[in-house]
């Protein structure tokens, strides 16, 4: 009796960082059917958070043990034209370097190209160097660009002049069990004082521009003036670590604002908090959203171009409040603390919401769409 040939994906990334396209780039990875797919990971740096769950797995390769450097580029396209020419479709997991080079790999190996787009370009475009432009014009080659959200992918269509049949939206997903599993856990003993002294505000996400935690800090200081006390903590590493622990001494609230860096295990911190704030200036799908959906936990979230939107349905599940604005984000983060009726109903109907992104229903999207690509190629 003979076997159907597994159909063979190559996924690229850049590194190991923790930040939300390397998580759902891991999460579909993981969740792709072995006895359908046969699936490597090609990630051009051993370097990033992320690796010490990810280290030993034999699907995973790296090309370079350190960090890139650009006369590097030659030798990333060429290995990732080998790996490609192995394989029968290569999806380009995250914007950027890794993904240009496989989309010319894949050209150059005549095989299947797929770009994933992780957030919404419009309002990030202008922000970005002509090169990253240049790459994501380079997208209209692809055979299929997957967009994390309708946002996204209107507008991405929009400003480059895809045509729209051949971009598709797949929401993220997120595994439902694996967060409801590391929910159930206590913090590390040295953080359970900053959620047993009253209430605790917390943002999970990368510290950078895009997140804009310092607009969360303005208007963590708005509410302590007018009396309302609580903890704001911060999990997550970036770039701008520096830039806001200067901004917490100039305000004077040093001593409610926490930073515990990089957690393997952020859901058990989003559980015990008392309201999660997105602080966000533009968004894809932000699945920390979800996950604080399923961890019940209210949110209070910027109303980025797309994604937040989406997630909370226009309020339903969530207070969405305007963009770049401490009195907004102050004032969604009082109503909240001060409500616990409210935080109790949207506890409750948020869990079933965030459910519904369970990984297990979109990994079927992803593997027909991949099963259809596959033969159409052939």
């Amino acid at each position: 009796m003979s076997t159907q040939r597994k159909i063979k994906i190559l996924m690229l990334l850049p590194n190991m960082v923790s930040a939300g396209g390397q998580r759902m780039t891991l999460n579909v990875f993981r969740a792709l059917d072995r006895d359908r797919f046969q699936v490597t990971l090609l990630v051009q740096e051993r370097t990033g958070s992320f690796l010490p769950e990810t280290e030993g797995n034999p699907e995973i390769i790296y090309i370079l043990d350190r960090l890139y450097k650009r006369q590097d580029l030659p030798y990333l396209l060429a290995q990732t034209a080998r790996h490609a020419a192995a394989h029968d479709i290569v999806i380009g997991a995250l914007e950027g370097r890794a993904s240009y080079l496989g989309l010319a790999a894949a050209k150059m190996t005549n095989k299947a190209f797929i770009a994933w787009l992780h957030i919404d370009w419009k309002p990030f475009l202008k922000r970005v160097s002509w090169r990253q432009t240049l790459g994501l014009r380079s997208y209209r080659f692809a055979d299929r660009i997957i967009s994390c959200s309708q946002g996204s992918a209107d507008s991405f269509i929009e400003m480059f002049d895809i045509d729209p049949t051949r971009v598709q939206t797949i929401l993220n997903g997120i595994p439902v069990d694996r967060v409801l599993e590391g929910a159930s856990r206590d913090v590390p003993e040295q953080y359970r004082p900053l959620f047993s002294n009253g209430p605790t505000v917390i943002n999970v996400g990368r510290l950078d521009e895009q997140k804009s935690q310092h607009f969360l800090i303005e208007a963590h200081k708005l509410l302590l003036d007018e009396g309302h006390r609580h903890n704001l903590v911060f999990v997550g590493e970036g770039g701008l670590i520096g830039q806001l622990k200067d901004l917490t001494r100039s305000l004077g609230v040093e001593k409610t604002v926490h930073f515990v860096g990089y957690q393997a295990n952020p859901h058990a911190f989003i559980k015990r908090a008392t309201v999660f704030a997105l602080s966000s200036l533009f968004e894809g799908l932000p699945l920390v959203l979800v996950e604080t959906l399923v961890c019940g936990t209210p949110i209070v979230s910027t109303d980025c171009p797309s994604g937040p939107d989406e997630i909370l349905e226009g309020g339903k599940y969530g207070t969405l409040v305007p963009l770049s604005n401490p009195r907004a984000l102050a004032d969604g983060i009082r109503d909240l603390l001060n409500d616990e009726p409210k935080r109790r109903h949207l506890s409750d109907i948020g869990q079933p919401r965030g459910c519904s992104f369970d990984g297990n229903i979109k990994i079927k999207e992803w593997e027909t769409m991949l099963t259809t690509l596959a033969s159409q190629r052939a």
